[in-house]
């Protein structure tokens, strides 16, 4: 099997290499990570010009080398079947899962050697042009789940002191959880507050800890707020505090002194809005995103050696996937499914299918009501088919300064990076096994 499988895998390289695909990428990464940053400009600060060397460079190259990864695997099988040069099936008889199984190895060899190159350059970029201090990669502590959901219950009162109406109190916590987990700002009133309780690192301590709150003004979003901020041990001693005047611009930082965390096992950040009861606005938070506790955590390079692994998991999905429908179909409707797929995928999220949907309008047929379903079944499964990808958080996390989750990035590619290629591919074995080969 390894042999026919090393053949089959020499031919799908072979064939890039050939049509001159291999050449035009890499012309196109050098352009995206060395042209493009010049042509581009920061808000002057050390952290957006990281991010733009990472995240605006990174991010093209893989839409680059994804949708490269898809065609090349949509013509991998295809084009050969229908130009009668099947070579791989006329000399060395090979199961048509060996045959899969080595054109999609060979693209994601090439996707591997061409991402590597670019994430090399963007780490040389950001070496000549950053400083070491702002190169530093921070990890993100994580809330506590149980903390989240005393939010939960505490967003509850305060909205409805004397309960829900009519028993339903379980449909407005669920609501309330939705609302929290999403990632639309939420509204804390004057005089009300918003906790996050986060858990500590168990090894190597927390010094070095940074809380970072971002926030919108209701006066507008150059505007600040009144209100305090603090930090508090699991047994309720305060170990550093800020207070907002006004005058910040949306965002503080508080940094936890070395050693004030030692032997507590979570951290608690408040915040207050003070302004004004009766003349006071609203501030605007996500509690999922306004809140962040970060740690010291390695360098740039192992960032993105991380990184890479998720980016690569994307990669190879797309390349089985392209592969697959190249074992299916000719080129053109090979080609054409692959990409509608993509397009389901990336739009997946977008939508509520629900019933919500048609709350305020007239009540739908059975034609609409079989169609919402459908879509919406088909939006979830391909929303947990490629949740492992997502929650990495790959690019997102480079541009931040936050560190990649090692175990997430592991997950992506083992996930689909790896098993459901794999299905993909016993798919299009099946599919080609009864076409014809000559």
């Amino acid at each position: 099997m390894r042999r026919r499988v090393a053949a089959s895998f020499l031919l799908g390289l072979r064939a890039p290499l050939r049509s001159r695909l291999v050449a035009a990428l890499l012309l196109l990464v050098a352009a995206a990570v060395v042209v493009l940053p010049a042509q581009l400009r920061t808000d002057g600060t050390d952290a957006g010009t990281l991010r733009m060397l990472l995240t605006w460079t990174l991010g093209p190259v893989v839409a680059l080398l994804g949708a490269a990864s898809l065609w090349a695997g949509c013509a991998a099988v295809s084009t050969e079947i229908e130009d009668k040069r099947f070579v791989g099936a006329a000399t060395t008889p090979a199961r048509p899962f060996e045959i899969w199984l080595g054109r999609w190895l060979g693209l994601v060899a090439l996707d591997a050697l061409l991402l590597a190159a670019a994430l090399g350059g963007a780490y040389l970029q950001a070496r000549a042009r950053v400083p070491a201090p702002a190169r530093a990669v921070r990890a993100l502590l994580p809330l506590d789940p149980a903390g989240v959901e005393e939010q939960v219950r505490r967003i509850y009162r305060d909205a409805m002191p004397e309960g829900a109406p009519d028993g339903r109190e379980e449909d407005v916590l669920e609501a309330i959880r939705r609302d929290l987990a999403g990632e639309a700002y939420l509204p804390v009133g004057p005089g009300q507050g918003r906790d996050w309780r986060v858990r500590l690192p168990r090894r190597g301590g927390a010094d070095g800890l940074r809380i970072d709150f971002s926030f919108l003004s209701a006066y507008g979003a150059a505007e600040g707020a009144k209100g305090s901020l603090r930090a508090l041990r699991d047994d309720g001693r305060e170990i550093a505090a800020l207070r907002l005047t006004g005058d910040e611009a949306g965002a503080v930082s508080i940094a936890v002194p070395d050693g004030a965390l030692d032997g507590a096992r979570t951290l608690t950040v408040a915040f207050r809005n003070e302004e004004d009861p009766e003349s006071g606005a609203a501030v605007l938070v996500r509690h999922f995103g306004s809140m962040r506790a970060t740690v010291p955590h390695g360098g740039l390079a192992a960032n993105l050696a991380r990184a890479g692994v998720a980016l690569l998991a994307a990669l190879s999905l797309l390349a089985a996937l392209g592969t697959a429908c190249g074992c299916c179909f000719s080129f053109p409707v090979a080609a054409f499914v692959a990409t509608s797929v993509c397009a389901m995928v990336l739009v997946s999220g977008g939508a509520d299918y629900g019933e919500e949907a048609h709350s305020h309008a007239a009540a739908p047929g059975a034609v609409e009501r079989a169609a919402g379903r459908f879509s919406e079944r088909a939006s979830r499964a391909l929303r947990a088919a490629t949740g492992a990808i997502d929650r990495a958080e790959a690019l997102d996390r480079l541009g931040d300064g936050i560190s990649v989750d090692a175990p997430a990035a592991w997950a992506a590619l083992l996930a689909d990076g790896v098993a459901l290629p794999l299905l993909l591919g016993a798919l299009g074995a099946l599919a080609l096994r009864r076409r014809e080969l000559p």
